[in-house]
């Protein structure tokens, strides 16, 4: 009797140790799967505060009268402030990296003009190309660069079936009228004809891809 008693216990021991082994490795892979979709809503969210950061910073910076066309002295943020006199060119270039600069952004080394943001061997790291001469992944944020323009896009129009896209530049023809176009920065829409290419600024320190 004693004998059976025991081999009884056992198996009741052996059982009850399985339970609690299947149950722990079932468990962490319940919490796995959490963590994973846990980092892609934070990854997400992240790109949407991305986003929303651009876009306020080219409001604000949209205010400084460096931009305007009667000062030739300008500031590049993104490379320590360093001043440079341009001499009647355009800034729609330093206007668009000094935001992202602003905005927490990663940008260039070197003082990148439209034509290399425009070449797409360059800057793949921190400003992936994202779309060519097609705006369909674009996010608000990004910017869309011609070999002699940047803009900083926000969302896409289509009038009279032309796509264009709301964006911030500087350079205008049109003068300010103290409303949407302020010391030469312009928050309106911009056509998308041409070719162009499509970049994504990536915060730094943050999710890679």
């Amino acid at each position: 009797m004693t004998n059976k008693n025991n081999l009884y216990f056992f198996l009741l021991y052996f059982i009850f140790v399985s339970l609690i082994v299947v149950s722990g490795c079932s468990s962490s892979k319940t919490d796995d799967k959490e963590e994973n979709e846990y980092d892609e809503t934070e990854k997400y969210d992240q790109e949407e505060l991305t986003s929303s950061a651009i876009l306020k910073t080219a409001a604000e910076e949209q205010k400084n009268k460096m931009y305007s066309v009667s000062v030739d002295s300008t500031y590049l943020y993104w490379l320590d402030s360093r001043l440079i006199i341009l001499n009647g060119s355009t800034k729609c270039n330093i206007y668009a990296l000094n935001v992202l600069k602003r905005s927490g952004c990663m940008t260039p080394e070197v003082n990148a003009l439209s034509r290399d943001l425009y070449d797409t061997n360059n800057f793949r790291d921190i400003l992936p190309v994202v779309g060519v001469n097609d705006i369909s992944n674009a996010k608000a944020g990004d910017l869309i660069v011609w070999n002699g323009h940047v803009i900083i896009f926000e969302s896409e129009l289509e009038i009279g079936g032309q796509k264009y896209a709301r964006a911030y530049w500087a350079g205008t023809n049109s003068e300010d009228n103290g409303d949407n176009i302020i010391n030469n920065v312009c928050h309106g829409k911009f056509k998308l004809n041409g070719d162009f290419i499509v970049r994504r600024p990536r915060k730094k320190s943050t999710f890679p891809g």
